[in-house]
């Protein structure tokens, strides 16, 4: 179905001349008559989904003639020529401050006469600047929108990249054993492009989502740009209206990374008993998680990520605000081991501390030495990054919600048991 806007005479429901446009809550505009009857074929519990964007909508009293006209658009030929909805052939001329909308003189003496009212070319610029101030604000979202789905693309890329990588090291693997082991081989592969397909999936649904989110932002600034380009006031009046509920609607979007699982598969001196132990070590050995600078509220305190299985050991990245330092202190805990025999892990890691405007900037620690965990045991460092650093949103460490996120590395390389 084509967007509306796109032809601002054409009714993307019926595809012919608006009669009657009234615009919806989204900013998509309709003709009176066609999205009545969509309310009638489509609507559950007294709301209906958006033809155009799918955003839920809810059915105002009176059903479409409820929703505000769309002013903008006028029949191909016609000048504007607003029209009192309720009088018809008064012109709408003045402006109710205290109901905030566009009336007709015949309205202020029935319903406004005790309010503050006035002419509508009087507030135009006012109305103008309030609404200039809002789609500043929409286009900045749009462009944090954009950023957002760059680094969801990205990281989408990693996680397919990375299951590539280890199929084909796999089928390396599998190549040079007997015909008996290859269904292991295969079942390492199915179980890794599982492990993608859920993965991609999980940051494919947010990426569309966002893509989604910034159309819907983008309709309404077009509409924004339509009506501050237009000479009369009262698309204004309703733009701003509309404008200043979907703003304060955008301002809570989040745009959080969610935990996720990178594919990993570790080359080795292979066997028909090496490749049923590799059935058991599934877990990917790289994951990312976030954190929120309005959760850490206390200094010299732990605050810890989602645990990350890796050989029957959760793993998982802990940070903490270090008074000592004035920095951003990052470990990586071997939290607890399914198998009781383990005394000690021997491994190398990294931590690194995304940064979300450019990827080279990121601050990363790298510990190529082997290092010895045991259970309930951290490592790391003390002061990845100067907390005011962290905090400054211009260095790219934290997006608008105050959210950082550490992806960790571990390679674990021997296990002491009892």
């Amino acid at each position: 179905m084509a967007e509306a806007g796109i032809d601002t005479h054409c009714c993307s429901i019926c595809l012919e001349d608006f009669t009657k446009p009234k615009i919806l809550p989204c900013f998509h505009t309709f003709c009176e008559h066609c999205i009545d009857e969509h309310i009638k074929t489509h609507s559950h519990l007294n709301k209906f989904n958006c033809p155009n964007c799918r955003t839920e909508i809810q059915v105002p009293d009176g059903g479409a003639s409820g929703f505000s006209t769309n002013f903008y658009i006028q029949p191909k030929g016609e000048t504007q020529n607003h029209l009192c909805p309720r009088h018809k052939t008064k012109e709408i001329e003045f402006f109710c401050r205290d109901c905030f909308v566009a009336v007709c003189w015949s309205c202020v003496i029935l319903d406004h006469t005790t309010h503050s009212y006035t002419d509508l070319t009087d507030v135009d610029q006012q109305l103008r600047g309030k609404l200039n101030i809002i789609k500043r604000e929409l286009e900045g979202k749009i462009d944090e929108v954009n950023k957002h789905c760059e680094s969801l693309t990205g990281q989408i890329s990693d996680i397919k990249n990375q299951a590539k990588i280890a199929c084909d090291n796999v089928d390396q693997e599998v190549q040079t054993v007997c015909e008996r082991v290859r269904k292991h081989g295969s079942d390492i592969k199915c179980e890794r492009n599982k492990i993608c397909d859920e993965e991609s999936n999980k940051l494919q649904t947010l990426h569309g989502d966002m893509i989604q989110f910034k159309s819907s932002l983008q309709t309404s600034v077009k509409y924004i740009n339509d009506s501050l380009n237009g000479k009369s006031t009262v698309p204004v009046v309703d733009a701003l209206t509309i404008g200043q509920t979907l703003t304060e609607d955008s301002r809570s979007t989040s745009f959080d990374i969610p935990t996720v699982r990178h594919i990993n598969y570790t080359m080795v001196d292979i066997g028909v008993t090496t490749l049923r132990e590799l059935l058991k070590k599934m877990e990917s050995p790289t994951w990312t998680s976030s954190f929120s600078l309005n959760e850490i509220l206390e200094t010299d305190v732990g605050y810890s990520g989602d645990d990350v299985m890796i050989q029957g050991m959760s793993w998982c990245v802990d940070v903490i605000h270090e008074t000592d330092t004035s920095g951003l202190g990052c470990y990586l805990w071997l939290r607890r081991v399914e198998d009781e025999t383990v005394k000690t892990v021997t491994a190398s890691y990294t931590l690194k501390l995304l940064n979300i405007n450019n990827v080279s900037e990121s601050k990363v620690k790298q510990y190529t030495s082997t290092c010895t965990f045991r259970p309930d045991c951290g490592k790391g460092c003390s002061k990845l990054i100067k907390w005011n650093k962290l905090e400054d949103a211009e260095r790219g460490f934290i997006n608008k919600n105050k959210t950082f996120s550490v992806q960790a590395f571990v390679k674990i390389n021997k296990i002491e048991r009892h």
